[in-house]
């Protein structure tokens, strides 16, 4: 099964609750009615809805966001408040579509012409994507949008961002990468922004600056000079464009780059760079799985397996609420599919055998498999089944970690095959995640988190200003000790 999340110019999903001038609203019946809908959606066919909260305390949560729906809405006031609603049920695979109109306006909106980091509690300037302003710079710290401050927006965007269990690192990485439709959406449809930003001496520089659309984002940037130096840093440290790559950076110390889970030619690619690996005889690996949103199970068992002499479990078990939900309108075929792939778990639903997916078996170990040191790089965008082989790699070997908690969770996630539920009037769209996998490793010390680095490594711009990749740096570092 696939799991992995795409991030597309359109896809984000959170609303703001302002009105919206000549937008239509919908009464309060049929907003109370799409959300009683929902919920009962939820309920039939999201086989983790009740992992990190008691069935009594999802309906009080229920309960709390349906007592808003009082009075008549429009689609994104509505929808400002189903933002608010699935982050409550902790899976980071939730992906809420918008009806066609919210996807024309995004479309065609005048966006914040700034790509922005966050570190710590401060935004910090990655990219100007105008095509001519030259005050605000990569490396600024930006103090205010519009005379709105950091320090309201980022916990409003955070805390309508889905993501596994109580992983923020995840939903940091969201928020950079949408943070400018997530203000159009949530605080204001401006189209032209007086921004306040401070170099990294302490000088104030103010600048008004118009909005862009998002199809222009990338022209701008390129041509705008100001970004020079951080692109050509960022396009000589990404290395490689395959989606897996080897080099050796000295006769003993060598690096892998898996960039997803998702290629034809994944099983093929894996063989040929752990075959050089072993050829080489390398000492020390450096596995890079940062950004890696996830993609196929079975390839991320097979990256796990290039480290084991002996068979072993990725998957404990696999678990569904429903095979066949009321509202999916499923195949036929689909419907007989899980009927036969599945048995039924005494505590009720559904457990997946190995008929229907090889997870759930026992794993054959590697061709050539690596026993040198291994050191894994992670981040909030190792994710999906990049963050399940994180947590095998913690569990199965002695592998160093570095970087920053993944973005999910060490004990598995809820994701997989998914049941398409229809909002009947506000036209939503809600993808119902129907597998709830358990990762074949120990009880997490704390439920609902992902691997833990070993060493926390944060990226900054102005290392990337530098040239410097510090949670390479730290890695590189480890891997000379002892060679």
């Amino acid at each position: 099964m696939n799991k992995i999340v795409y991030i597309l110019p359109v896809a984000v999903f959170f609303y703001s609750c302002k009105p919206q001038a000549q937008q239509p609203q919908l009464p309060i019946s049929q907003i109370q009615s799409d959300f009683d809908s929902l919920r009962s959606a939820l309920k039939e066919a999201h086989s983790g809805l009740y992992r990190y909260s008691s069935r009594e305390r999802m309906d009080s949560i229920f309960d709390h966001y349906r007592s808003q729906l009082d009075h008549p809405m429009t689609n994104r006031q509505f929808i400002f408040v189903i933002a608010g609603l699935l982050p409550e049920v902790r899976d980071g695979h939730l992906r809420l579509e918008p009806d066609p109109e919210t996807i024309s306006q995004i479309s065609n909106a005048k966006l914040l012409p700034l790509r922005l980091t966050r570190e710590e509690n401060k935004l910090i300037v990655l990219f100007n994507d105008t095509p001519g302003d030259h005050t605000v710079q990569p490396g600024m710290e930006l103090l205010s949008i519009n005379d709105h401050k950091p320090g309201d927006l980022i916990p409003l965007f955070l805390s309508k961002i889905s993501d596994d269990g109580y992983i923020e690192t995840g939903k940091a990485k969201r928020m950079e990468r949408n943070f400018a439709t997530l203000y159009w959406l949530f605080v204001n449809n401006d189209s032209v922004f007086s921004v306040r930003v401070k170099d990294p001496n302490g000088k104030i520089f103010n600048a008004t600056l118009n909005g862009i659309k998002s199809t222009d984002r990338e022209r701008n940037s390129n041509l705008n000079p100001v970004n020079n130096v951080i692109r050509k840093n960022l396009a000589s440290l990404e290395g490689a464009p395959e989606n897996v790559s080897i080099r050796f950076v000295t006769k003993n110390i060598a690096a892998i780059r898996v960039r997803s889970f998702v290629s034809d030619s994944f099983y093929d690619d894996i063989d040929s760079a752990f075959s050089s690996l072993h050829r080489q005889k390398a000492k020390t690996l450096i596995l890079d799985l940062r950004g890696n949103g996830g993609g196929v199970d079975n390839y991320g068992a097979y990256l796990v397996a290039q480290f084991m002499d002996h068979s072993f479990r990725y998957f404990d078990h696999i678990r569904m609420n429903s095979i066949n939900p009321s509202f999916a309108g499923l195949k036929t075929s689909s419907v007989e599919n899980f009927r036969n792939g599945t048995t039924t778990d005494p505590n009720g639903g559904y457990l997946v055998t190995t008929a229907m997916h090889d997870g759930v078996g026992e794993q054959a170990p590697g061709k050539n498999p690596f026993h040198g040191k291994l050191i894994v790089l992670m981040d909030g965008g190792t994710f999906s089944t990049a963050a399940d082989a994180t947590a095998l790699l913690r569990h199965l070997t002695p592998a160093l970690f570095i970087g920053e908690e993944s973005g999910g969770c060490y004990e598995g996630n809820t994701s997989g095959s998914s049941a398409r539920f229809r909002f009947p009037y506000s036209k939503l769209v809600l993808n119902i995640n129907m597998y709830d996998y358990y990762n074949a490793v120990k009880p997490a010390v704390q439920k609902g988190r992902g691997t833990m680095p070993d060493f926390a490594v944060p990226v900054t711009v102005s290392d990337l200003l530098k040239g410097t990749d510090a949670p390479w740096e730290k890695a590189m570092q480890l891997a000379t000790a002892d060679n």
